[in-house]
């Protein structure tokens, strides 16, 4: 196939991108995905049923987290390899795979050092073979069971598939020359990785805070001031309380200013425009004009996409993801640029490869046009977004399950009722950082101390967030609380939070 462009008009695109789905489908999800193998066996569907994207939304049913959780490793294409176990029904290398490898051996010079194993052209045939389909690195999200959800990238992922998808952040203006600050926490989360990947793949100097736990907030000011940094990654509330601290500390001479940053890429939370403008007027009061960019990720997702402007939109990549919107209740396709759950499935990816995974995120529709503010044609999405669907919430940055903040709690030992509430760290600044609270009815004899930690603990493994508080009351007052609201319905979680208008 012709190499892609985003020069094209966006019919071309959308024609390649169909193709090149259509081809990655025959040549590696039929043979060598082991979850979708047996998914088309059971409902008799055969390579050559799927020739187009209607085909492919007929026959392809969706995947949700549930499904990756019952075996992530189904879920990573592996091919059978002679003289390897073979964990699943899986079809072997073709023979045209093989003579590349071998090509590729002999192309490649015995490295300087290298142990003794790795000198022979066996051993280089078999390295240039892992480089494509063993997994060398993972993000993770919790699950209901402590078992982390991950998604999972070979050699060929991260140097041949992600450079091209990390290169999108750089359309709102970055340089090379750019000096960055990351205050994405240090985690197996996409957000912090994909900033590290970008760094090494693409070049730029970036500092990694690792966020609050490591450098404390003011340390990390600090550094800023010094720093001179161009542009600053962050979770928006955790970005806001940065930005509060640094007044504080500019305010009481301990600090001149931050004057410098002219971008702040923020991710994990709702952004709309009267965020983006109290963030401006934040940087403002250090002396730095600054451009907020949203950006949009998951673990699933295997990447981050990002806007070139404010408000333009979240440009995403056409080479590798098919995009759809779909209707919440029919879960059937719904007209360009109409709202619904965002839907992608992986193109020419190896490791983890999901089809039509749904994301549960409500999305003002998706256009696929020439953006207005770079110029560069291709699918964006239109913001603002919408939190995500009802059983989901992002809490912290993270997105959680609301099931599995439940269960993380019931699963505490001592707990005989309970409530969740989602707050702001300041109730009447909805910008302030999240704030969790759980309200708890101990059993009888239960140690409140073991309790709170088993809770925090619990919570953090599963949802990847950690409660601020635990409150211990009566079994009483907790009932109280659950009923609350109809008085036939516990609400187990209640969001307090009041989402910033849009305006």
């Amino acid at each position: 196939m012709k190499e892609f462009s985003y020069q094209w008009p966006a019919e071309q695109q959308k024609k390649w991108n169909e193709r090149a789905l259509m081809k990655y489908m025959r040549r590696y999800i039929f043979p060598y995905h082991p979850f979708y193998r047996e998914r088309f066996a059971e409902a008799g569907v055969r390579s050559g049923d799927i020739r187009s994207a209607e085909d492919f939304q007929r026959l392809v049913p969706l995947t949700t987290k549930n499904d990756i959780k019952k075996d992530p490793v189904a879920f990573a294409l592996q091919p059978a390899v002679p003289g390897r176990e073979r964990l699943y029904d899986t079809a072997p290398l073709r023979k045209t795979d093989m003579a590349r490898y071998v090509i590729e051996a002999l192309k490649t010079p015995t490295q300087p050092g290298a142990p003794n194993r790795l000198k022979t052209f066996r051993a280089r045939v078999e390295q240039a073979a892992r480089r494509e389909w063993f997994p060398i690195h993972f993000h993770a999200s919790g699950g209901t069971t402590g078992e982390p959800t991950p998604s999972m990238y070979t050699h060929r992922d991260i140097f041949k598939v992600t450079p091209g998808i990390a290169a999108m952040a750089n359309l709102c203006g970055i340089e090379l020359d750019h000096r960055a600050l990351n205050l994405f926490p240090a985690a197996p989360h996409l957000a912090f990785f994909q900033v590290v990947m970008s760094q090494f793949l693409l070049g730029g100097c970036v500092f990694h805070t690792c966020g609050g736990a490591v450098i404390p907030t003011e340390r990390q000011i600090v550094l800023a001031e010094k720093g001179k940094f161009d542009y600053i990654a962050a979770i928006p509330s955790y970005l806001t309380y940065w930005l509060e601290t640094a007044k504080k500390m500019k305010d009481t001479g301990a600090i001149k200013g931050i004057d410098t940053i002219k971008y702040a890429v923020v991710a994990g939370e709702p952004m709309v425009p009267a965020y983006r403008q109290r963030l401006k007027e934040q940087f403002a009061a250090l002396g730095s004009d600054a451009k907020i960019i949203e950006g949009y990720g998951m673990t699933e997702l295997k990447g981050a996409f990002y806007s070139c402007g404010e408000g333009s939109g979240i440009h995403l990549s056409a080479e590798n993801y098919f995009w759809e919107v779909l209707d919440p209740e029919t879960k059937r396709p719904v007209p360009e640029g109409t709202p619904g759950v965002l839907t992608f499935s992986h193109i020419d990816f190896r490791g983890t490869v999901l089809l039509r995974y749904y994301t549960g995120d409500l999305i003002n529709g998706l256009a696929w046009d020439k953006c207005p503010n770079c110029g560069i044609t291709g699918p964006r999405l239109i913001v603002p977004m919408s939190r995500a669907v009802k059983d989901f919430s992002k809490i912290k940055g993270s997105r959680v399950s609301m099931l599995d903040l439940q269960t993380a709690i019931r699963n505490a030992p001592g707990v005989e009722t309970f409530q969740v509430a989602i707050t702001k760290e300041n109730p009447d600044d909805p910008f302030s950082r999240d704030f969790v609270k759980v309200f708890v009815a101990p059993l009888p004899g239960a140690d409140p101390a073991d309790i709170e930690r088993d809770i925090k603990k619990n919570v953090k493994l599963d949802c990847e967030i950690t409660p601020n508080q635990v409150i211990f009351q009566s079994y009483e007052e907790i009932e109280e609380r659950l009923f609350q609201r109809t008085g036939l319905k516990a609400d187990w979680i209640v969001d307090e939070r009041r989402l910033p208008t849009e305006g």
